[in-house]
């Protein structure tokens, strides 16, 4: 499997970078480690633009070689690149360029060179990349063992499939496992800035969810056998994923992101976009069905057996 790791130096890079080295114990990882600063040579007329030049280089390649010593304990390879330029672009170019299953980088971050990955720049990243990304943020966790995950799961094709690409990281099998349903609950909008009384979700519908969600989380319990399944009635389907997260201290939230025209891979389902933006913990935002065409019959075949 091969990762990019967009570090800044921030804490919230250095949490990314063990991240990266602690999923690396359990599935072989090349890694791509990228650091991307402003680039000086767009300053020639100023005369001290050599000296911040050669600075740049070196803070940076400090950067590099941090993260390179902590991931090669782990990784298969670790290669670095230092690129210049606008940071989210350069992730996502640098991602397609490199051809990695995986991007991974901080929350937010800070450099003495320039803000790299701030909040805006991690959303950016999540919402227009063409591959699965994790956006790491250490909440209560005091490591990334990723020992309680919860699913979003919706019985949609990107849903299995973040499963099926979760299931690809060989994790500890005494990893808890949270398949999270949500039954949405509609309400009635009388007026402007009025909502009647919530409708009565029919117990039917609810009961199908659930059974839904108990099948995913039995094959997902071959697995990982402390799985559970949950079923709650929400009227926004984003934050009930999240206080989920929050009540079952989760280290890890797996969303799959169901956007598959150039629109939905700029404009973030709403869902996922919540979640990344709110949730207490790291966030998985899954591709991996964009990426198995190969796999389309089989995965049609299974929803439509559920």
């Amino acid at each position: 499997m091969k990762i990019l790791l967009a570090t800044d130096g921030s804490a919230a890079s250095q949490d990314a970078t063990e991240f990266v080295a602690n999923l690396a114990k359990n599935v072989p990882v090349e890694a791509v480690v990228l650091t991307v600063s402003f680039d000086p040579e767009h300053y020639p007329m100023y005369p001290w633009s050599p000296q911040l030049k050669q600075h740049v280089g070196d803070r940076t390649q400090a950067i590099l070689d941090k993260a390179k010593q902590t991931l090669q304990t782990t990784c298969q390879s670790v290669s670095v690149i230092h690129g210049a330029g606008s940071a989210a672009p350069y992730i996502l170019a640098q991602a397609k360029k490199s051809k990695v299953d995986l991007i991974v980088l901080g929350a937010k971050g800070h450099s003495a060179l320039r803000r790299v990955l701030l909040g805006s720049v991690s959303d950016s990243v999540a919402s227009s990349a063409e591959c699965s990304v994790v956006v790491v943020r250490r909440g209560d966790q005091s490591d990334f063992d990723l020992q309680k995950i919860i699913v979003g799961f919706d019985q949609s094709v990107a849903s299995r499939e973040a499963v099926a690409e979760l299931m690809q990281w060989n994790l500890a099998k005494d990893c808890e496992v949270n398949v999270i349903s949500v039954a949405l609950q509609p309400y009635v909008f009388v007026g402007e800035g009025y909502a009647g009384p919530p409708i009565t979700v029919d117990p039917a519908l609810v009961d199908k969810i659930d059974k839904s969600a108990e099948r995913m989380a039995s094959q997902i319990a071959d697995h990982f056998p402390h799985t559970r399944a949950q079923t709650t009635v929400s009227d926004h389907v984003g934050d009930a994923i999240v206080t989920a997260a929050e009540d079952y201290k989760a280290s890890m939230i797996v969303v799959g992101d169901t956007g598959h025209s150039l629109l939905s891979r700029v404009l973030l389902g709403s869902t996922s976009k919540y979640v990344l933006r709110h949730a207490p913990c790291s966030v998985w935002i899954s591709r991996h069905h964009w990426n198995s065409e190969s796999k389309s019959n089989e995965v049609a075949d299974a929803v439509a057996a559920n």
